[in-house]
């Protein structure tokens, strides 16, 4: 049985598949995002500060990551009235919000609350952004922003309903595929890790469950679709997902101490610093992200360095891991470290969510190179057996088929088939005359002459010294003895005068439940055969 890819062929289809997925993702990033964002109708950034709420005199150039409470201060211009958006751009991961527009005379148009942590419900899903009516004219925003951590940037921007609804369906859609696609792969770790009872599959799927949470919290889907509001959950399961991940490179490349001492020795240090990044992370929820962050870049430095290394020592499933961890790599590296993304309803969130699910599904083609190697060396294993089996049914003298091939043959005989057991005269005479190369060969002659006299009539086995049998479907008493006759007489024509052969046959019929009680009477048939033999001739050539 030949497995379904060969390891060229997964390795032509590994390569083909990073690839067309690393055209995607510069697609993604340098063409279908701007595109999207502005095909006709470009959204309007709200020209104006942010300031902390503490500092309204000092504008602030870009937000701490650390968070904090903010105060955004800018102007609009409305062009015609109409229905507006009021979102953020770059990032969707942030507490709590609330626009107030005020019109040219300082009136309250409107206060719009909104935020990951904020039980207002979304007019649009997966989405901050408020719906207002605006009159043509010039209106003040003023944005107050509390979070206790940040992702990238927020950016206020304005744009009509209309264009809005159009611009983040493709958000939309690929915040849930991937999702969708994690889940399921999330789904098949856990059941691969529990059928094979190995850690480095549950590793993983821990790694892909923090991953949902970060990415469901943020993209607004618990929120939306769960009533869970819990900000936290953004960034909490990466502190530990992210050391999930160093065990699963562990075991993917099977890093020991024993053969890799400097390997492991890096993988005991990145476990360390990320618990002591988890810990401070908990005890400062300020710095919950940037700790989440850092041990991202962590485990993408160490996973990249420990398959360079093993890849160049011919390891064939660090050199797919390599595929794989290079493109997470880059894909990771500008997620943890963009501040501005080039889509106004495309977030750095998926970005770093396309990163997570690429991996995966690269992942999963170093799995079916794994698995592909295990069936092949499965494969080896059984054809070895395949080949020790039928040795050890092989007498190595003759070639032919021994006792155990003959227990095996009897269970299948029909109830006409017959046993025939054989005793080979004077063989000792021989090999104490001649010595035992001499009698080998006449134990040789006389299976090969005997078998193809035999053809497709029985089959010839040797029991041991002088001893066979010919097991037979449908043979005659009769036949064999005239087949037996004519192998003796061929004997003694070539070399072999004195020799001579008894025989006793016992059909499956006589007792056909007890295969063991034929072959009995069979030999005791062969031994009254001999005795006969022995009466009728002189004892000296015995």
């Amino acid at each position: 049985m030949m497995p379904w890819f060969s390891p060229q062929q997964l390795r032509t289809g590994f390569a083909c598949l990073a690839a067309y997925v690393g055209v995607l993702c510069i697609l993604f990033v340098l063409v279908i995002a701007p595109v999207h964002a502005s095909p006709n109708l470009t959204p309007h950034l709200i020209e104006g500060h942010w300031y902390a709420s503490n500092q309204l005199a000092s504008p602030i150039k870009a937000l701490p990551l650390t968070g904090g409470d903010f105060v955004f201060k800018g102007t609009l211009q409305v062009a015609q009235a109409g229905d507006y958006v009021i979102d953020f751009k770059n990032t969707s991961t942030f507490a709590m919000f609330k626009h107030t527009v005020l019109d040219s005379r300082n009136v309250v148009v409107a206060e719009l609350e909104g935020g990951i942590s904020n039980t207002e419900s979304n007019p649009f899903t997966l989405r901050h952004a408020r719906l207002l009516y605006l009159e043509a004219g010039t209106y003040s925003l003023v944005t107050t922003l509390k979070t206790p951590y940040l992702i990238a940037q927020p950016q206020p921007y304005l744009d009509t309903k209309a264009h809005y609804q159009q611009a983040i369906k493709l958000g939309n859609f690929i915040a849930l595929l991937c999702l969708g696609v994690l889940m399921g792969l999330m789904a098949y770790y856990i059941v691969l890790g529990l059928i094979r009872a190995q850690m480095v599959h549950g590793m993983y799927a821990l790694f892909v469950l923090g991953n949902l949470f970060l990415q469901g919290t943020s993209l607004l889907v618990f929120s939306d679709t769960f009533g869970i509001h819990w900000f936290y959950l953004s960034a909490l399961p990466i502190l530990f997902s992210n050391i999930a991940y160093v065990f699963f490179v562990k075991g993917l490349l099977n890093i020991r101490q024993q053969s890799n001492p400097k390997l492991y020795r890096w993988i005991q240090y990145a476990v360390v610093i990320l618990v002591l990044f988890a810990v401070w992370g908990i005890y400062s929820p300020n710095w919950m992200m940037e700790m989440a962050r850092y041990g991202v870049g962590i485990f993408l430095c160490l996973g990249l360095a420990c398959s360079i290394y093993l890849s160049s020592k011919k390891n064939m499933t660090a050199r797919y891991y390599l595929i794989a961890i290079l493109t997470f790599f880059v894909l990771g590296g500008v997620t943890i470290t963009a501040q501005n993304f080039t889509g106004y309803t495309l977030y750095v969130e998926h970005l770093g969510l396309v990163a997570v699910t690429v991996e995966a599904l690269l992942l999963s083609f170093v799995l079916s190179y794994q698995f592909s190697e295990l069936f092949r060396e499965k494969e080896q294993v059984l054809a070895a057996l395949g080949i020790s089996e039928a040795q050890i049914k092989i007498d190595t003298l003759t070639g032919l088929p021994n006792r155990v091939a003959l227990e095996a043959a009897i269970q299948i005989l029909p109830e006409s088939g017959s046993i025939t057991i054989l005793d080979l005269d004077r063989l000792k005479y021989y090999n104490d005359k001649f010595g035992h190369v001499y009698g080998d060969k006449l134990l040789c002659d006389f299976s090969r002459f005997l078998q193809g006299k035999l053809g497709d009539m029985g089959m010839l086995h040797r029991l041991g010294g002088d001893e066979f049998a010919i097991t037979a479907d449908h043979a005659d008493e009769a036949v064999i003895q005239r087949v037996l006759d004519e192998t003796i007489t061929h004997l003694q024509a070539n070399g072999f005068e004195l020799v001579g052969v008894s025989a006793g046959t016992a059909f499956i019929y006589e007792e056909p439940d007890n295969c063991s009680v034929v072959m009995h009477m069979a030999d005791l048939r062969m031994y009254e055969n001999k005795r006969a033999h022995k009466r009728a001739q002189n004892e000296q050539f015995y």
